[in-house]
């Protein structure tokens, strides 16, 4: 046999041996010099490992937290591959994305530390990479996606770690999540299945056209759990049938036995089902493993980490102190709306935003959602040759190394690493609010906005640090969009949030306020970081920053208390041992006493009843679970949801605002508006003057609007008093038109003062010895930015609106009135049809407030 020069014949083996490492910190000595790693730890990433190895090495969950540029990776890494040699245990690190697993594989590569890249499907793996593993000769580098499937290759590991698990929530809960679009045939099968269960209004609602009056797409409810319940065999079958071809089937199969432990929301046109909380405990290859460790940016207090992984305790290593006052890299934050145009008539912020963005070649674009991208692609006029879109699992290295360009990213606040000159300037545009319709119910719905404050907060701190990875890094960040410029002007907002960034968006906000010219001119200083801007501004950030501190509020810590049981709860639940569900649902609501948690308690409540309303061996468990409804309705008042949320064959409590609407509209139709001419006209000047910008028009359009919705409705004649007052026995709104403004601009600080006053007024002019409990006062304006030094003197009743919204609400108001004027006058029980009618058309009072409340300034 001939030889081969090009090998050694040898029965050797040649697989690699690795010295036992005392301790994380000790391996990274051990590891090769190669010119390609990290030449020394940073003193908080040695911290950070020494902490883990005295404390936490055999802790079954814990999380460390390594904000934006610290190291997180290497840190990660350095425990895994110590844990592989040292315990010998097979280990998977988990990434969020294909993309940044593979960065995390070439990290672990760069520093010598045997990785195998495991992503794509199961069936193309490398044979021999994917045995690396199983021996334990090397750390599986693979996404949450393969952890959280019902056919895991990695039910075997010994160790997981989690990269970026403040951003996991919807990673891990796709996993037991089913999307049903309206279009789809089974959409309207579901709703044929439970439509003897719910408001026959609504479900009209649900089918019918959007010139109808369909429920708008936003509008998202939570199905009842009883109905579910009653329903579960003919639901799952229906599934089951639809899905038969679907890749779908495969989270049904999970799911199927379980749906009455589901939520189930709907909208005008899609379903969406999932457990509230991951019923992780019950998936193998999750707990089997003897520790999980969760690598996360922001840890925060409000027990988010738990609810996203569905464990009920997991042990915390904080950030060093000294990162928290130092953070990573430079940003100077420009906010265009906030700029003084009074000098510059025909320039807007939509001019100064293009124009900033046309001082540099290469720019990120990063918003909510694929729609606004798509939006802001055309907005932009970007030629296509320099568009560049990153999608969840697509490679954007053309971006980093084209010349010119701009990287379109949709709802992509983590994983996206543009250091150094790969892009200076990043335009972030609108609040990434919700992602799904379950955030969107508690968001919109329910009103629960403390309980999304940590979520929301974590996306957009991280977001901002997309072109800052390291210390030497800086960027210009270019902020547009009302909800999210006001966002960033509430102090309770910032104050949770890295002194160093509350210092950047600070100094931004002062800059900003400039004109225009003035603004590009700051722009061009910051990406030059020339003599002006260390001249100027690294000191006046400096003294910024000593002036921040980072708080928390108490709602936070009582999240964080009771989501331990908040885990259980869900957890019982999908074992449906409904009573244990109930009693942990009961511990929670009993425990949320803070005020701004109402909400998230009356949530809580109606979920202890739905599930002791299932428990069938305990005669005590009805009475308990009648009491508990009674509470959740009573701590949902001023809301609508709760109602939306119970069975047909239960008779709704009447509100006691809600009873002022009807009697008032019932007193029109028997009188002023009897008669179908009056009517007509009336309604159509109304219509016609709310689609006016004039201001007299629109006022008195307003002032008509208020009389068809019920409610005693003038313009009060004194100086300085509302455009409108609308006033039902148990709430007042007060609504300030400013329908003549132009859109470009902010609402100023004499209108907030001015606004702030207005019920005061109003209750002198009533001679009123109080303003009922749940009044507001709403600025309807086409201007939905307020400037920051006005956010923090607004009275917590003041709002924002849209004269598109007051639009919509006229809309509604005409069709729920075409219906009433049908009613037969002389029939029994005719006010609780005219309820009925003005609550399936969401114009009762307490429907209108719930409306005009979605844009707080404060």
């Amino acid at each position: 046999m001939p030889s081969d020069s090009s090998s050694t014949l040898s029965f050797l083996s040649t697989a690699a041996t690795y010295t036992k490492s005392e301790s994380p910190e000790a391996l990274f000595g051990d590891l090769p010099k190669l010119p390609t790693g990290v030449p020394a730890l940073w003193s908080h990433q040695a911290d950070q490992l020494r902490t883990y190895f005295d404390k936490h090495q055999a802790s079954a969950n814990v999380a460390l937290e390594l904000p934006t540029g610290s190291g997180k990776t290497l840190v990660g890494l350095l425990i895994a591959e110590w844990r592989r040699r040292t315990l010998g245990q097979r280990v998977v690190y988990a990434c969020p994305t294909v993309q940044l697993a593979k960065q995390v594989a070439k990290a672990a590569s760069d520093q010598g530390i045997p990785a195998v890249c495991l992503v794509g499907k199961g069936t193309e793996w490398d044979v021999r990479d994917y045995q690396k593993y199983v021996s334990g000769e090397a750390v599986a580098v693979t996404v949450y996606s393969h952890i959280f499937n019902t056919n895991s290759r990695f039910s075997d590991a010994q160790t997981l770690l989690f990269d970026d698990a403040h951003a996991a929530e919807n990673y891990v809960a796709e996993a037991w999540a089913i999307e049903v679009k309206g279009t789809e045939p089974l959409y309207s099968v579901f709703l044929g299945i439970i439509a003897d269960s719910l408001d026959s209004q609504l479900v009209t609602r649900l089918n019918a056209p959007e010139e109808e009056g369909r429920l708008p797409d936003a509008t998202v409810r939570l199905i009842p759990a009883s109905v579910i319940a009653a329903h579960a065999t003919d639901i799952e079958t229906a599934f089951r049938e639809a899905f038969l071809k679907d890749r779908r089937r495969h989270t049904l199969s999970w799911l199927q036995e379980n749906l009455p432990s589901c939520s189930f929301f709907i909208s005008g046109r899609r379903l969406y089902v999932r457990p509230m909380i991951p019923p992780t405990s019950g998936h193998a290859p999750f707990t089997m493993p003897s520790q999980r460790i969760y690598l996360s940016a922001t840890l925060g207090d409000s027990g988010e980490l738990e609810r996203a992984f569905g464990v009920a305790r997991i042990t915390r290593v904080p950030v060093p102190e000294e990162w928290n006052r130092t953070g990573s890299g430079r940003r100077f934050f420009v906010f265009p709306d906030l700029a003084d145009f009074d000098s510059t008539p025909d320039y807007d912020n939509i001019q100064l935003t293009l124009d900033i963005l046309r001082q540099v070649d290469k720019k990120l674009v990063l918003t909510p959602s694929q729609s606004d991208a798509d939006w802001l692609e055309e907005e932009l006029e970007v030629p296509a040759e320099e568009r560049f879109e990153v999608r969840q699992d697509t490679d954007f290295s053309s971006f980093r190394t084209a010349p010119r360009g701009t990287l379109f990213a949709a709802n992509r606040y983590d994983g996206m690493d543009l250091a150094g000159d790969a892009c200076r300037l990043m335009f972030m545009f609108n609040l990434p609010s919700y992602s799904h319709d379950q955030d969107k119910f508690l968001d919109e719905r329910l009103g629960a906005k403390q309980v999304l404050a940590e979520r929301i907060r974590t996306r957009v701190v991280q977001g901002f640090g997309r072109c800052t990875r390291g210390p030497r890094d800086y960027s210009v960040v270019v902020v547009a969009g009302d909800d999210l410029v006001n966002y960033l002007s509430r102090r309770e907002n910032l104050d949770s949030m890295p002194v160093e960034l509350q210092a950047e968006i600070a100094f931004g906000k002062g800059a900003s306020a400039k004109s225009p010219d003035i603004v590009k001119q700051l722009v061009s200083s910051a990406l030059a970081q020339d003599k002006l801007w260390q001249k100027e501004a690294e000191p006046a950030l400096t003294a910024l920053r000593s002036q921040m501190s980072k708080t928390s509020t108490a709602a936070s810590a009582q999240l964080g208390a009771t989501a331990a049981s908040e885990v259980l709860a869900w957890q019982a639940a999908w074992s449906q041992n409904w009573e244990s569900a109930g009693a942990y649902a009961q511990a929670v609501f009993e425990a949320l006493k803070d005020p701004a948690l109402k909400p998230y308690r009356a949530l809580w409540a109606y979920h202890a009843a739905s599930w002791l309303g299932l428990v069938r061996t305990d005669p005590e468990a009805a009475p308990k679970a009648a009491g508990l409804m009674r509470e959740a309705q009573l701590a949902a008042s001023g809301t609508t949801w709760l109602r939306e949320s119970l069975p047909a064959t239960t008779t709704p409590v009447t509100e006691l605002m809600d009873q002022g609407g009807v009697d008032g509209v019932l007193g029109l139709l028997r009188g002023r508006f009897s008669r179908l001419g009056r009517y007509d006209t009336t309604v159509a000047s109304m219509v016609a003057g709310l689609e006016d910008i004039d201001s007299n028009r629109y006022e008195a359009a307003l002032v008509q609007l208020g009389e068809f919705l019920g409610a005693q409705s003038y313009k009060p004649k004194f100086e300085g008093r509302t455009d409108a007052a609308w006033m039902w026995p148990e709430m007042w709104i007060t609504v300030e038109a400013k329908s003549e403004q132009e859109s470009k601009g902010a609402i100023s600080m004499d209108y907030i003062r001015q606004t702030n006053t207005q019920l005061d007024s109003l209750a002198s002019d009533q001679k009123a010895n109080e303003i009922p409990e749940e009044s507001i006062s709403v600025i309807v304006s086409p201007r939905l930015v307020v400037k920051p030094d006005a956010v923090p003197i607004a009275r917590d009743h003041v709002f924002l609106g849209s004269p598109a919204n007051v639009l919509a609400l006229a809309i509604d108001t005409d069709r729920a009135w075409k219906l009433l004027r049908n009613l037969d006058m002389t029939q029994p029980d005719l006010a609780g049809k005219v309820e009925k009618i003005m609550w399936s058309h969401q114009v009762l009072p307490s429907q209108v407030r719930e409306r005009l409340t979605l844009r707080k300034v404060r």
